[in-house]
């Protein structure tokens, strides 16, 4: 097979997987009818003629499956055959509503469904988005893992351990793995999600370095940490706000980062060289940052 065959089947294939998605959320307006598929295209109210039908429909219908909707038209009018079938019949009934195609109709339009589920000319990410996600109620800590000045890397790490979907050892040993209980950090007790972030005795000595730097009395609990976080956002300035949910995310990240490099590479790092991955971290993102002035005081 050549390359160029080999592509093109490959185009092919990636048009069957989309075309579950397309019907819903493409639509064909008829114009001069040469490009649109008769049989495959959502041109029509009931949708692809062959998935309202079935297999069984060209020969019915007496047009070939790979035809285009022009070809089912004679000196500009509908050229549908009779038939016995009550399917075929409901077929040709939405057909002959539809004006037949014409040269001087201009082009086929290939409309995108939009936000009031009719369809237009222009394609939004945004609206098929929300049409095929499946919505999810918000979560309370959202604000401490998406916000403007997040470092991606470390957001993404915040966002799964707060969901608790890091594969941890006790999320290991429920999938059937056989794999040591204990944390790799401070060897005294299991590995969990809240065990690593930040009841563990390495962990915690982490993150309390830095986030009682900002607040004091930090808790050493992940999602307590999180509500902690966001409870203090509604007393402090915006640069503090930023500084502790840069602090938080960075502690999840670099305690994750050594936690495989002692399982993987058998390499540890003390905790007092360890803190300065953090302040580097934090200094490089700061650098990048325009700070948020106080807010002016009115005159006595």
């Amino acid at each position: 097979m050549t390359q160029e065959s080999g592509h093109q089947s490959a185009t092919i294939r990636s048009m069957l997987q989309l075309r579950p998605v397309l019907k819903e959320y493409m639509y064909c307006h008829i114009g001069n009818g040469e490009n649109a598929a008769f049989w495959f295209n959502n041109w029509t109210s009931i949708g692809p003629l062959l998935e309202f039908e079935g297999q069984g429909g060209p020969r019915a219908m007496r047009v070939r499956k790979g035809a285009k909707v022009i070809d089912a038209t004679r000196q500009e009018s509908w050229f549908l055959p009779p038939t016995r079938s009550d399917q075929i019949q409901m077929i040709q009934a939405e057909i002959t509503t539809i004006q037949p195609p014409n040269a001087s109709h201009g082009p086929n339009q290939f409309l995108w469904r939009k936000s009031d589920g009719t369809f237009g000319p222009v394609f939004s990410s945004k609206v098929t988005w929300e049409y095929l996600r499946v919505p999810s109620p918000t979560v309370y800590w959202h604000k401490v893992v998406w916000f403007k000045e997040y470092i991606p890397r470390n957001s993404f790490m915040a966002w799964l351990a707060l969901l608790r979907k890091m594969p941890t050892r006790d999320r290991l040993r429920r999938w059937g793995m056989d794999v040591p209980s204990v944390c790799e950090l401070c060897s005294t007790s299991s590995e969990t999600h809240h065990h690593l972030f930040f009841e563990c005795e390495y962990s915690s000595t982490l993150w309390q370095a830095f986030a009682s730097q900002i607040w004091t009395n930090p808790p050493n609990d992940l999602h307590s940490a999180a509500s902690w976080i966001l409870q203090l956002s509604r007393q402090s300035n915006a640069n503090a706000i930023r500084l502790i949910k840069l602090i938080f995310q960075a502690s999840i990240y670099l305690l994750w980062k050594e936690r495989n490099a002692r399982i993987f590479t058998a390499v540890s790092t003390p905790p007092r060289i360890i803190h300065h991955a953090p302040d580097r971290l934090l200094r490089d993102r700061l650098i990048s940052i325009k700070a948020t002035p106080p807010p002016a005081q009115s005159p006595l």
